[in-house]
Protein backbone atom coordinates (compact mmCIF):
# COMPACT_ATOMS: atom_id res chain seq x y z
CA UNK A 1 0.00 0.00 0.00
CA UNK A 2 1.45 3.33 -1.11
CA UNK A 3 1.16 6.85 0.26
CA UNK A 4 1.63 9.28 -2.64
CA UNK A 5 2.82 12.70 -1.45
CA UNK A 6 2.47 15.10 -4.35
CA UNK A 7 -0.10 14.92 -7.12
CA UNK A 8 1.12 17.17 -9.91
CA UNK A 9 2.20 16.05 -13.36
CA UNK A 10 4.70 13.40 -12.24
CA UNK A 11 2.50 12.18 -9.40
CA UNK A 12 -0.49 11.68 -11.66
CA UNK A 13 1.59 9.90 -14.29
CA UNK A 14 3.01 7.67 -11.56
CA UNK A 15 -0.48 6.80 -10.31
CA UNK A 16 -1.60 5.82 -13.82
CA UNK A 17 1.46 3.64 -14.42
CA UNK A 18 1.18 2.04 -11.00
CA UNK A 19 -2.31 0.75 -11.80
CA UNK A 20 -1.58 -0.08 -15.43
CA UNK A 21 1.62 -2.05 -14.83
CA UNK A 22 1.52 -3.48 -11.29
CA UNK A 23 -0.90 -4.98 -8.83
CA UNK A 24 -0.04 -2.38 -6.19
CA UNK A 25 -2.49 0.19 -4.87
CA UNK A 26 -2.49 3.68 -3.45
CA UNK A 27 -3.87 3.92 0.08
CA UNK A 28 -3.47 7.71 0.44
CA UNK A 29 -2.94 10.63 -1.92
CA UNK A 30 -1.86 14.14 -0.89
CA UNK A 31 -1.47 17.41 -2.78
CA UNK A 32 -1.01 21.01 -1.68
CA UNK A 33 -4.61 21.19 -0.43
CA UNK A 34 -4.65 18.07 1.73
CA UNK A 35 -5.21 14.39 1.23
CA UNK A 36 -7.60 11.44 1.09
CA UNK A 37 -7.28 7.90 2.37
CA UNK A 38 -8.77 4.45 1.86
CA UNK A 39 -7.18 1.79 4.05
CA UNK A 40 -7.98 -1.09 1.71
CA UNK A 41 -6.59 0.83 -1.26
CA UNK A 42 -8.21 2.86 -4.03
CA UNK A 43 -9.63 1.04 -7.01
CA UNK A 44 -8.61 2.06 -10.52
CA UNK A 45 -12.03 3.68 -11.01
CA UNK A 46 -11.45 5.77 -7.88
CA UNK A 47 -7.97 6.76 -9.02
CA UNK A 48 -9.42 7.93 -12.34
CA UNK A 49 -11.75 10.20 -10.35
CA UNK A 50 -8.79 11.55 -8.39
CA UNK A 51 -7.01 12.26 -11.68
CA UNK A 52 -9.95 14.46 -12.71
CA UNK A 53 -9.58 16.63 -9.60
CA UNK A 54 -8.01 20.07 -10.15
CA UNK A 55 -4.58 20.74 -8.66
CA UNK A 56 -4.85 21.18 -4.91
CA UNK A 57 -8.35 19.71 -4.76
CA UNK A 58 -7.77 16.03 -3.97
CA UNK A 59 -9.31 16.39 -0.50
CA UNK A 60 -12.51 17.72 -2.10
CA UNK A 61 -12.72 15.02 -4.78
CA UNK A 62 -15.32 12.92 -2.97
CA UNK A 63 -13.05 9.86 -3.25
CA UNK A 64 -12.06 8.16 -0.01
CA UNK A 65 -12.13 10.40 3.03
CA UNK A 66 -10.04 13.43 4.00
CA UNK A 67 -7.08 12.54 6.18
CA UNK A 68 -3.79 13.73 7.66
CA UNK A 69 -0.36 12.48 6.70
CA UNK A 70 0.18 11.30 10.27
CA UNK A 71 -2.84 8.99 10.04
CA UNK A 72 -1.83 7.64 6.64
CA UNK A 73 1.66 6.78 7.92
CA UNK A 74 0.08 4.33 10.36
CA UNK A 75 -1.06 1.84 7.73
CA UNK A 76 0.74 2.54 4.44
CA UNK A 77 3.99 0.66 3.72
CA UNK A 78 5.73 2.85 1.12
CA UNK A 79 5.96 6.64 0.96
CA UNK A 80 6.43 8.03 -2.56
CA UNK A 81 7.40 11.73 -2.54
CA UNK A 82 6.98 13.81 -5.69
CA UNK A 83 6.37 17.13 -3.93
CA UNK A 84 8.25 20.32 -4.95
CA UNK A 85 11.73 20.71 -3.40
CA UNK A 86 12.30 23.15 -0.56
CA UNK A 87 16.01 23.95 -0.57
CA UNK A 88 15.78 26.16 2.51
CA UNK A 89 14.70 23.53 5.06
CA UNK A 90 13.65 20.47 2.98
CA UNK A 91 10.36 20.54 4.86
CA UNK A 92 7.80 19.09 5.07
CA UNK A 93 9.44 16.16 3.27
CA UNK A 94 12.46 15.81 5.55
CA UNK A 95 10.33 15.29 8.67
CA UNK A 96 8.01 13.03 6.71
CA UNK A 97 10.92 10.84 5.59
CA UNK A 98 12.17 10.50 9.17
CA UNK A 99 8.72 9.56 10.48
CA UNK A 100 8.17 7.01 7.71
CA UNK A 101 11.57 5.37 8.18
CA UNK A 102 11.08 5.28 11.97
CA UNK A 103 7.85 3.35 11.40
CA UNK A 104 9.66 0.78 9.24
CA UNK A 105 8.28 2.11 5.95
CA UNK A 106 10.24 2.42 2.72
CA UNK A 107 10.71 5.84 1.14
CA UNK A 108 10.82 6.38 -2.63
CA UNK A 109 11.55 9.93 -3.77
CA UNK A 110 11.99 12.24 -6.72
CA UNK A 111 12.33 15.19 -4.32
CA UNK A 112 16.01 16.10 -4.08
CA UNK A 113 15.87 18.60 -1.20
CA UNK A 114 15.91 16.20 1.80
CA UNK A 115 18.89 14.34 0.34
CA UNK A 116 20.73 17.50 -0.71
CA UNK A 117 20.40 19.08 2.74
CA UNK A 118 20.44 16.07 5.07
CA UNK A 119 21.43 12.90 3.24
CA UNK A 120 23.06 11.31 6.30
CA UNK A 121 19.91 11.91 8.40
CA UNK A 122 17.69 9.85 6.10
CA UNK A 123 20.20 7.39 4.66
CA UNK A 124 18.75 3.91 4.94
CA UNK A 125 18.48 0.62 3.08
CA UNK A 126 14.80 1.53 2.84
CA UNK A 127 15.48 4.80 0.98
CA UNK A 128 15.19 4.61 -2.82
CA UNK A 129 16.05 7.70 -4.85
CA UNK A 130 17.09 6.93 -8.42
CA UNK A 131 14.46 9.42 -9.68
CA UNK A 132 16.39 12.33 -8.17
CA UNK A 133 19.28 12.26 -10.68
CA UNK A 134 18.95 11.64 -14.44
CA UNK A 135 15.56 10.07 -13.73
CA UNK A 136 15.15 8.64 -17.22
CA UNK A 137 18.62 7.06 -17.09
CA UNK A 138 19.70 4.72 -14.23
CA UNK A 139 22.77 6.63 -13.07
CA UNK A 140 22.19 5.97 -9.37
CA UNK A 141 21.94 2.23 -10.01
CA UNK A 142 25.27 2.38 -11.83
CA UNK A 143 27.00 4.35 -9.07
CA UNK A 144 25.74 1.97 -6.38
CA UNK A 145 27.00 -0.96 -8.43
CA UNK A 146 30.58 0.33 -8.66
CA UNK A 147 31.49 -0.48 -5.04
CA UNK A 148 34.22 -1.36 -4.02
CA UNK A 149 35.78 0.26 -7.11
CA UNK A 150 37.09 3.70 -6.17
CA UNK A 151 35.58 6.63 -8.05
CA UNK A 152 38.01 9.52 -8.48
CA UNK A 153 35.89 12.19 -10.16
CA UNK A 154 32.56 12.86 -11.80
CA UNK A 155 31.60 15.61 -14.20
CA UNK A 156 28.61 16.12 -16.40
CA UNK A 157 25.63 17.97 -17.78
CA UNK A 158 22.86 17.06 -15.34
CA UNK A 159 20.30 19.81 -15.85
CA UNK A 160 18.31 19.37 -19.04
CA UNK A 161 16.51 22.71 -18.80
CA UNK A 162 19.65 24.84 -18.92
CA UNK A 163 21.19 22.56 -21.52
CA UNK A 164 18.17 23.20 -23.72
CA UNK A 165 18.59 26.96 -23.28
CA UNK A 166 22.29 26.85 -24.13
CA UNK A 167 21.72 24.60 -27.15
CA UNK A 168 19.13 26.98 -28.54
CA UNK A 169 21.66 29.80 -28.24
CA UNK A 170 24.70 28.16 -29.81
CA UNK A 171 23.02 25.82 -32.29
CA UNK A 172 19.88 27.69 -33.29
CA UNK A 173 21.15 31.24 -32.86
CA UNK A 174 18.42 32.71 -30.67
CA UNK A 175 19.19 35.26 -27.92
CA UNK A 176 19.79 33.93 -24.40
CA UNK A 177 16.81 35.75 -22.85
CA UNK A 178 14.52 34.44 -25.57
CA UNK A 179 15.72 30.88 -24.96
CA UNK A 180 14.97 31.26 -21.23
CA UNK A 181 11.45 32.52 -22.00
CA UNK A 182 10.93 29.64 -24.40
CA UNK A 183 12.03 27.08 -21.80
CA UNK A 184 9.66 28.62 -19.27
CA UNK A 185 6.76 28.53 -21.74
CA UNK A 186 7.52 24.87 -22.51
CA UNK A 187 7.34 24.05 -18.81
CA UNK A 188 10.83 22.53 -18.65
CA UNK A 189 12.15 25.10 -16.17
CA UNK A 190 11.41 24.56 -12.49
CA UNK A 191 8.35 26.52 -11.23
CA UNK A 192 10.96 28.73 -9.57
CA UNK A 193 13.40 29.21 -12.51
CA UNK A 194 16.19 30.22 -10.13
CA UNK A 195 16.57 26.56 -9.14
CA UNK A 196 17.83 25.89 -12.66
CA UNK A 197 19.40 29.22 -13.65
CA UNK A 198 21.32 29.64 -10.38
CA UNK A 199 22.48 26.04 -10.30
CA UNK A 200 20.56 24.77 -7.27
CA UNK A 201 19.08 21.81 -9.15
CA UNK A 202 22.38 20.47 -10.55
CA UNK A 203 24.11 21.24 -7.23
CA UNK A 204 21.55 19.14 -5.37
CA UNK A 205 22.08 16.30 -7.84
CA UNK A 206 25.85 16.57 -7.34
CA UNK A 207 25.39 16.25 -3.57
CA UNK A 208 23.30 13.11 -4.07
CA UNK A 209 25.95 11.65 -6.39
CA UNK A 210 28.70 12.41 -3.84
CA UNK A 211 26.84 10.85 -0.93
CA UNK A 212 25.93 7.81 -3.00
CA UNK A 213 29.67 7.34 -3.53
CA UNK A 214 30.37 7.73 0.19
CA UNK A 215 31.53 11.37 0.22
CA UNK A 216 29.47 13.30 2.75
CA UNK A 217 28.81 16.81 1.51
CA UNK A 218 25.76 19.06 1.70
CA UNK A 219 24.27 21.63 -0.64
CA UNK A 220 26.01 24.54 1.03
CA UNK A 221 29.41 23.08 0.14
CA UNK A 222 28.81 23.17 -3.62
CA UNK A 223 30.25 26.25 -5.34
CA UNK A 224 27.71 27.66 -7.78
CA UNK A 225 28.00 30.20 -10.57
CA UNK A 226 24.84 31.51 -12.21
CA UNK A 227 24.18 30.42 -15.78
CA UNK A 228 25.70 32.75 -18.37
CA UNK A 229 27.39 32.51 -21.74
CA UNK A 230 31.08 31.56 -21.74
CA UNK A 231 32.15 31.42 -25.35
CA UNK A 232 30.47 30.03 -28.45
CA UNK A 233 29.50 26.64 -26.94
CA UNK A 234 28.67 27.04 -23.26
CA UNK A 235 27.62 24.12 -21.10
CA UNK A 236 26.54 24.16 -17.44
CA UNK A 237 28.95 21.63 -15.92
CA UNK A 238 28.66 19.94 -12.54
CA UNK A 239 31.93 18.46 -11.29
CA UNK A 240 33.05 16.55 -8.24
CA UNK A 241 36.49 15.52 -6.98
CA UNK A 242 35.96 12.63 -4.61
CA UNK A 243 39.31 12.80 -2.77
CA UNK A 244 38.97 16.47 -1.82
CA UNK A 245 35.19 16.78 -1.85
CA UNK A 246 35.44 19.82 -4.12
CA UNK A 247 32.11 20.24 -5.88
CA UNK A 248 31.04 23.00 -8.25
CA UNK A 249 28.46 23.95 -10.84
CA UNK A 250 29.49 26.57 -13.38
CA UNK A 251 29.14 27.48 -17.05
CA UNK A 252 32.22 26.72 -19.15
CA UNK A 253 33.14 26.76 -22.82
CA UNK A 254 33.00 23.09 -23.77
CA UNK A 255 34.38 21.79 -27.09
CA UNK A 256 31.73 20.03 -29.16
CA UNK A 257 33.98 16.97 -29.40
CA UNK A 258 34.17 16.59 -25.62
CA UNK A 259 32.74 13.13 -24.75
CA UNK A 260 30.11 14.59 -22.42
CA UNK A 261 28.78 17.08 -24.96
CA UNK A 262 25.05 16.60 -25.61
CA UNK A 263 22.36 18.90 -26.98
CA UNK A 264 18.92 20.10 -25.90
CA UNK A 265 17.44 18.29 -22.87
CA UNK A 266 19.78 15.29 -22.81
CA UNK A 267 22.05 14.65 -19.82
CA UNK A 268 25.57 13.25 -19.88
CA UNK A 269 27.99 12.15 -17.16
CA UNK A 270 31.63 11.05 -17.12
CA UNK A 271 32.69 8.81 -14.21
CA UNK A 272 36.43 8.33 -13.73
CA UNK A 273 37.31 5.35 -11.54
CA UNK A 274 40.60 3.76 -10.58
CA UNK A 275 40.27 1.32 -13.49
CA UNK A 276 37.88 2.84 -16.00
CA UNK A 277 36.23 5.87 -17.56
CA UNK A 278 32.46 5.41 -17.93
CA UNK A 279 30.11 7.60 -19.94
CA UNK A 280 26.37 7.70 -19.36
CA UNK A 281 24.03 9.65 -21.63
CA UNK A 282 20.28 9.80 -21.77
CA UNK A 283 17.10 11.57 -20.75
CA UNK A 284 17.33 13.20 -17.37
CA UNK A 285 13.78 14.37 -16.86
CA UNK A 286 10.24 14.18 -18.17
CA UNK A 287 7.02 13.10 -16.51
CA UNK A 288 6.97 9.55 -17.80
CA UNK A 289 10.72 9.04 -17.40
CA UNK A 290 10.60 10.20 -13.77
CA UNK A 291 7.45 8.21 -13.03
CA UNK A 292 9.05 5.07 -14.48
CA UNK A 293 12.08 5.49 -12.22
CA UNK A 294 9.77 5.94 -9.24
CA UNK A 295 7.81 2.86 -10.23
CA UNK A 296 10.97 0.75 -10.49
CA UNK A 297 12.06 1.93 -7.05
CA UNK A 298 8.59 1.21 -5.65
CA UNK A 299 8.84 -2.40 -6.80
CA UNK A 300 12.32 -2.64 -5.26
CA UNK A 301 10.96 -1.18 -2.03
CA UNK A 302 8.15 -3.72 -1.92
CA UNK A 303 10.61 -6.56 -2.48
CA UNK A 304 12.85 -5.23 0.30
CA UNK A 305 9.96 -5.00 2.77
CA UNK A 306 8.96 -8.59 2.04
CA UNK A 307 12.44 -9.91 2.86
Amino acid sequence: MILLFGFGGVGRTYAELLYQRTGLRLCAVFDSGGGVVKKEGFTWEEVKELLKAPRGAVSRSGVGRPTSVEEALDFCQVLVDVSPPNYDTAEPSLSLFKKALAKGMAVVTANKAPLALAFHEVQSRRLFYKATVMAGTPLIDLLQGLHPQEVLRVRGIINGSTNYILTRVYKDGIPFDQAVREAREMGILEPDPRLDLEGLDPAAKLVIIANTLGKRITLGQVERERLSLKGSVTRYIASLELKTGKAEVKPISLPVDDPIHVDYTLNSVEIVTEVNIIYVKGKGAGRKETAMALLNDTLKAQDHLRQ
